[in-house]
């Protein structure tokens, strides 16, 4: 009777599973504001209300109306795209490196590929940006459901944390470690891949915006997440788009637009760049120990495997089968 109850109850939360993860993985990052607010506040209630509301205010409302602008801003990329590979990257040039890359393009089967490549990438955003918008109702019912588990994973976290450690029945070390290892693991992947990340794409965005490159907020969102995967990084991004800046200045003989080419790539360089050297140790830290490769195959596994928030999941969930193979290989020995 307890297998049938737990696999209907799985199948009864599976639609509202990932917003009630999304709910508890806020309440964790948003946990210290909560416990500050309680040591001034002497009320149970009150405290994780209003670190609820902020939260709601300050990340999911906004990330609303960006997800808009985003779908927006694909759209513009597919039609800019579009053009470029009729006109040509680079505008006014003439010489024999314009001449090949306008002949190779000119091809149709090039075009064709580059085309369909180009419409797969912003098809995907548009269609992932304007479902938030399309369905509204549902939007909103996720929103209750995260702002919900958000206030009350704040208000009885410990004591609910405390029943799971009793009912796993597996010991008290062995479930303080993993309390432990969970606690690491997310703070290196929160703080430490996904900030880093953000951070990274958002002055990628503002770099672009500065120097003047067109669709910023899209090629900063495409730089978070390059960001992310290790291997990877947001040069793919900002060094090509200073090299084009760069290239139309020289062959247009203007000037400003080379040194727009040349500041973006030193900013890039230096403010960019550095952030994933600098704050990413920092935020990390040694005790995280999360292999690269768990956070690359967990990335693309995650996002075949829940969508959009697999990025978080895949590698959060691979992390944490190390842990317990850690624990069972401890226990054998």
């Amino acid at each position: 009777m307890l297998l049938i109850f737990l696999v209907t109850s799985f199948f009864i939360i599976k639609p509202i599973l990932l917003s009630i993860f999304l709910g508890a993985l806020l309440a964790y990052i948003s946990y210290p504001l909560n416990r500050y607010l309680k040591s001034k506040i002497k009320n149970k209630t009150i405290p994780p209300l209003i670190v609820s509301a902020v939260i709601l205010l300050v990340i999911v409302i906004p990330s609303a109306f960006l997800l808009s602008l985003l779908a927006e801003q694909a759209y513009s990329l597919f039609l800019v795209g579009k053009e470029k590979i009729s006109a040509g990257i680079f505008e006014n040039c003439a010489n024999g490196f314009c001449t090949v890359i306008k002949e190779a393009v000119r091809d149709l089967e090039v075009q064709l590929q580059l085309q369909n490549a180009l419409k797969v990438v912003t098809t995907w955003i548009i269609q992932k940006g304007s479902s938030v918008l399309i369905s509204i109702p549902k939007f909103i019912l996720n929103v209750f459901i995260v702002f919900f588990t958000l206030f009350y994973f704040l208000k009885d976290g410990q004591e609910f944390s405390q029943k799971i450690g009793s009912l796993l029945g597996i010991g008290e070390s062995h479930y303080s470690f993993i309390v432990q290892r969970l606690k690491e693991i997310i703070h290196g992947l929160v703080f430490g891949f996904l900030l880093v990340a953000l951070i990274q794409g958002a002055l990628g965005a503002l770099g672009f915006f500065i120097f003047g490159v067109p669709l910023p907020l899209l090629w900063g969102v495409i730089m978070a997440f390059l960001a992310l995967i290790p291997a990877l990084g947001t040069g793919i991004i900002w060094f090509p788009a200073s090299l084009i800046l760069f290239l139309n200045g020289l062959f247009q003989g203007s000037n400003s637009l080379m040194i727009r080419g040349i500041l973006l790539l030193v900013y890039s360089v230096l403010i960019v760049s550095s952030v994933d050297n600098i704050l990413k140790p920092k935020l990390v830290g040694s005790k995280a120990r999360i292999h690269p490769w768990i956070i690359f195959v967990g990335i693309f596994g995650g996002l075949f495997f829940f969508g959009m928030w697999g990025v978080i999941l895949g590698p959060l969930i691979l992390s944490l089968t190390t842990v317990f193979i850690d624990l069972f290989a401890l226990e054998k020995l």
